[in-house]
């Protein structure tokens, strides 16, 4: 990438070209494959199959997880994503009824009819 003063869009483009074979692209990939891998170990996916590869997407081809795997994730991500919400509503902290806010206090009528204003000190008459 600096050797050959690219910026991110050329040396991704390059990357997800299958003809490209240089060694700073080959790394690249790889260090995206243990990546992705140390991201689903976290989350305890260690039987998860990324099947990293070059594969069609809407966006082209593109080295990335397989079609299977990416389907595989997002439904791992959303059940997740429902005990958690469900472990919060435990907790209270999701409650359903909406909290009464308080109203503006208006100010007190003064002795003398008016009112206290942001100026005055309500000392004044």
């Amino acid at each position: 990438m600096q050797e050959r003063q690219e910026g991110l869009t050329k040396t991704y483009n390059r990357s997800h070209n299958p003809d490209e074979s240089a060694e700073d692209i080959e790394r690249l990939r790889e260090l995206h494959v243990e990546m992705d891998r140390a991201v689903a170990n976290a989350y305890g996916w260690d039987d998860l199959d990324l099947g990293h590869g070059f594969h069609e997407t809407k966006q082209g081809m593109r080295f990335t997880i397989s079609e299977e795997a990416r389907r595989e994730v997002l439904d791992r991500l959303l059940l997740l994503n429902h005990k958690r919400y469900a472990e919060e509503v435990e907790q209270g902290l999701h409650d359903k009824k909406k909290k009464k806010r308080k109203t503006k206090k208006r100010p007190k009528p003064r002795a003398d009819g008016g009112t206290d204003s942001l100026f005055s000190s309500g000392d004044e008459a």
